[in-house]
């Protein structure tokens, strides 16, 4: 792919959250590669990786935002919302806890980002069907209480993975919120290039 083609690509930012040890990682990891990470490495901070993607014929290029759950960097995951596009918050149905989480999870998104932000509710590790705590009607119910769309997954299996991704996309495409943050975002790009050349005017006055 040329510069040119990478230029042209609009860029999504999705951000993965909920509690440590849900499968955020494990769930990137899966879609952008294909690959079951079995073995549970903590997420330090941010980290991100990309895929490509195209729907209706155009490519968008996904970035995702894998944070650590753990509750000393809650607050620099939630800094990091302001600039995404969507969020995907996740639970695993065999940890009572993580589930139990998920409000206080939406109330600190919609302080950031309004009511109509683009997410999308997983309840993850649905490989583990003997150790089930959640019921798939408790995950149903609590997105229906704050009209977000909800699914099961598997990491493993990989069951819904890529319908998950592929539904928060298209809440992404279909929200005013994507085209004011990407504004917002042009707009400071601009604001950066004008500082350049305001600056390299004052060097030149400088000069001699």
């Amino acid at each position: 792919m040329t510069n040119d083609e990478d230029e042209s690509e609009e860029r999504l930012k999705i951000m993965t959250l909920g509690n440590t040890k849900v499968g955020k990682t494990s769930f990137i990891i899966k879609y952008t590669e294909d690959y079951f990470q079995e073995i549970y490495l903590s997420t330090i901070g941010i980290d991100f990786r990309v895929k490509d993607v195209t729907i209706d014929e155009k490519v968008y290029k996904l970035l995702f935002y894998d944070t650590t759950g753990q509750e000393k960097y809650k607050s620099l995951a939630l800094n990091v919302v302001k600039n995404t596009h969507g969020i995907i918050l996740m639970y695993d149905i065999t940890d009572k806890s993580s589930f139990e989480s998920i409000p206080e999870w939406i109330q600190s998104l919609q302080d950031i980002k309004g009511n109509d932000f683009p997410m999308i509710l997983l309840g993850n590790k649905i490989d583990k069907e003997e150790e089930r705590m959640i019921s798939n009607e408790d995950g149903e119910e609590l997105a229906k209480e704050y009209n977000i769309d909800f699914l099961e997954t598997s990491n493993k299996n990989g069951t819904n993975i890529n319908e998950a991704v592929l539904a928060i996309v298209k809440k992404i495409l279909e929200s005013n919120q994507r085209e004011e943050l990407n504004n917002i975002s042009a707009n400071s790009a601009k604001l950066s290039e004008k500082n350049m050349v305001d600056n390299q005017k004052d060097n030149s006055k400088k000069c001699c």
